[in-house]
């Protein structure tokens, strides 16, 4: 078989460079995925009347174009929902941003983080997310949130942990908005997730589903299992594929020991590292207060998120039910003992009550769920692109380009990609 271009994913990225390659009258493409849906993790599961996400799945959107194509593909099934999130620390039940909302601190600890604000170091060359951290919040608030949290998700210390994923995700305070902070609520919103749309039927993996009805050259069950960049040939299924263009948005390191004789390029791979997920996603007999999501910092605590998925729909719930994901850092086996521990806590921080029962529940593991940006990960990815780039195999998406990023980069990625293709 040959095709001018073929895609390898048909997760978002990979949906929306087939979406924007038809867009534009290119046809001659395939896009092959291994799973028997589309959407990779921009999926869903329906099971036994719930309907659950790999995680939370939200669609930030921030452009025009990014706007108008979501709610084309979506069309009336698109709700627009505001965030409603807090952070337990020690007592205390903070409104998210924690550097925010310092008024809902302990008095001791609102001291505490001004003080250190006034006395935050001035760094140049910053390097780690540990300094940018103290250079914009002083060690109070970086004592108190950011270093346990992110701690505890990424699997590393923010010491080790470079600062070039954190801008459009830690929100910055000016001075006078921090000082207010601590007598009040903020009237502002913060973050790049203040607000978001989410399907009104079928989870996110309606979107992907959306994208996929668009596509006329999508072959699912069609794992690759090997790449030669040299001949330009990709075997799918058994079966060889001759190509002029690839684009690859599965995971880097995972795509790279597919290449054949690229031994450079393996070693190279060998240098980036990921943090996986388990995720518990568990139903209770009750409708609970809507609330979006829970950040818990503290090591005691097994999960470091809460979210509450029949929040974002209700259709992702029978009536009268309540539907959660519990994120845990790392890959854990499931247990019976790891779900009542994990149910103890829930019921130590108030978010379910002793009278509650388990209606439902449902294990998913994400090996590599963040791309983890220590100090090889910047020149290791531009690297391996560089001299990908250069065989005629263009990489996007968040885990083809190893980035932190959100679904509305991967469409622009996507749509960004099929024009290089194209042109």
């Amino acid at each position: 078989m040959q095709v001018k271009t073929l895609i390898l994913g048909a997760g978002l990225t990979g949906l929306s460079t087939a979406y924007h390659l038809e867009q534009a009258g290119e046809t001659d493409y395939l896009l092959v995925e291994k799973e028997a849906v589309p959407g990779g993790l921009c999926a869903s599961v329906q099971k036994n009347g719930f309907t659950y996400d790999y995680g939370g799945h939200l669609l930030h959107l921030h452009t025009p174009y990014g706007k108008k194509l979501v709610k084309k593909l979506l069309s009336k099934n698109c709700a627009l929902l505001h965030r409603n999130s807090w952070i337990y620390t020690g007592a205390s039940r903070v409104p998210y941003p924690f550097q925010a909302n310092l008024w809902a601190l302990p008095a001791k600890q609102r001291q505490s983080c001004v003080a250190e604000f006034n006395h935050r170091p001035v760094l140049k060359n910053i390097r780690t997310f540990e300094q940018w951290c103290l250079a914009q919040f002083g060690r109070g608030m970086y004592e108190q949130f950011f270093k346990p949290y992110n701690t505890k998700l990424w699997g590393l210390s923010p010491a080790r942990l470079t600062a070039q994923w954190c801008g459009p995700f830690v929100p910055v305070l000016s001075e006078k908005e921090l000082q207010q902070s601590l007598q009040k609520r903020p009237r502002k919103t913060y973050g790049y997730n203040a607000s978001f749309y989410y399907p009104k039927k079928g989870g996110i993996g309606a979107l992907a589903h959306a994208l996929a009805a668009k596509t006329s050259h999508l072959q699912l069950r069609s794992p690759v299992t090997a790449i030669d960049l040299t001949r330009k040939i990709a075997v799918v299924k058994g079966k060889e594929i001759h190509y002029r263009h690839l684009v690859n948005t599965l995971p880097l390191d995972r795509f790279i020991c597919l290449l054949k004789n690229q031994k450079i390029l393996k070693k190279q791979a060998k240098k980036l590292k990921s943090a996986g997920v388990t995720l518990l996603h568990l139903a209770i007999a009750r409708a609970v207060e809507p609330f979006s999501w829970i950040y818990f910092p503290e090591k005691t605590v097994p999960f470091y998120r809460v979210g509450l998925q029949s929040g974002f729909s209700p259709a992702n719930a029978p009536k009268g039910t309540s539907l959660f994901y519990i994120e845990l850092p790392g890959l854990h086996k499931p247990s019976a003992s790891l779900k009542k521990k994990i149910w103890n806590s829930l019921l130590q921080k108030g978010i379910i009550n002793r009278s509650d029962r388990p209606v439902f529940s449902a294990w998913q593991h994400i090996p590599a769920a963040y791309a983890v940006y220590d100090k090889h990960r910047d020149k290791t990815v531009q690297t391996l692109l560089t001299r990908l780039r250069r065989q005629d195999c263009w990489c996007a998406g968040r885990y083809g380009r190893w980035e932190y990023t959100f679904m509305e980069r991967a469409l622009l990625e996507g749509k960004d990609v099929a024009a290089r293709v194209k042109k």
